[in-house]
């Protein structure tokens, strides 16, 4: 004879409920496992924002873009889901079909200066004066 079981459902209010950003803020002051893993996927999540971005504002599907830069689709699903880090091939690939540019900053957080208007004036729009903007791949 089979036993039935009921679940019980528990009234949650909304007001109950926890943002994405604070179960994050949580988990990365006591966590040192999720700190550690936050950290190390930081670059692949910033990329998977700004792909997912542009190839909506480009009205493409995945598969459109996957066909378009020669990959897979299940590739670029991966991409933007941040499941992997992308390498300079693939975001020179991205930068082509999506028609933007990647840039590496290298300078301290708090003190990043502006291109110059001088340097701008020579060609250089993705570079700061210190050479600390580089610019990775333009499509």
């Amino acid at each position: 004879m089979r036993t039935q079981t009921r679940s019980v459902r528990k009234k949650v209010r909304l007001s109950d409920l926890k943002s994405h950003r604070t179960l994050v803020a949580n988990d990365l002051r006591t966590n040192p496992l999720f700190r550690r893993e936050w950290k190390r996927t930081t670059f692949a999540r910033a990329v998977a924002i700004k792909v997912l971005q542009h190839r909506s504002l480009a009205r493409l599907t995945q598969e459109q873009l996957a066909q378009k830069l020669d990959m897979k689709q299940s590739a670029i699903s991966r991409l933007e889901l941040g499941e992997v880090t992308p390498s300079f091939a693939t975001l020179v690939k991205l930068a082509e079909g999506l028609k933007i540019e990647f840039v590496v900053d290298i300078s301290p957080r708090k003190k990043f200066r502006l291109v110059t208007s001088a340097a701008e004036k020579q060609g250089v729009k993705s570079t700061t004066p210190e050479g600390s903007r580089v610019l990775v791949a333009a499509g």
